[in-house]
């Protein structure tokens, strides 16, 4: 797909976007993504294009509704944590791909979940899961303290692993 085109696409229906998924966006893509002020549920994916410069993003253009809904696989660290502090007060539910402790690092292993969500402000957050796609690190019992630490950090938010608790 043609970057400028796609680019022009996503700024010219900004205004009544609501629902969206973005694969492998660059960083234009998803400052004009952050930038939708109606935009409630997204899902993003990306492969290791932003891996050499993660974007960071700012706090939310004013007039935006903020995200409720939020699946984000594959990001940059920094930029995985920027757009959850953005949301961090209207994010509702959050799909996250994160692994547990391991030898790899961010996204298919993570040894600090709990500090990163933590620092996040997510005030408004309901519910967690934690897909583990393909080699992504995970053990039972790594999973159950990584999701007990993370439950520590966030009181009341219904924290689910994709493999461990089977059928989601």
């Amino acid at each position: 797909m043609d970057p400028a085109w796609s680019l022009e696409l996503l700024q010219r229906a900004a205004p009544t976007v609501e629902r969206l998924e973005v694969v492998c966006p660059r960083e234009p893509h998803l400052r004009a993504v952050h930038a939708m002020p109606r935009l409630r549920r997204l899902r993003l994916d990306c492969d290791d294009a932003l891996d050499a410069a993660p974007p960071e993003l700012g706090a939310l253009p004013p007039g935006h509704s903020g995200l409720r809904w939020l699946h984000v696989s594959g990001f940059p660290r920094a930029t995985t944590e920027s757009l959850l502090q953005a949301h961090g007060g209207t994010l509702e539910e959050l799909v996250l791909w994160s692994g547990t402790p391991g030898e790899r690092g961010w996204p298919w292993s993570c040894s600090d979940l709990h500090s990163l969500l933590g620092r996040c402000g997510l005030r408004a957050l309901r519910r967690l899961l934690l897909w583990r796609p393909g080699s992504t690190s995970h053990t039972v019992r790594a999973c159950g303290e990584q999701r007990a630490a993370v439950r520590a950090a966030l009181p009341g938010v219904q924290v689910l692993c994709g493999e461990c608790d089977h059928g989601l």
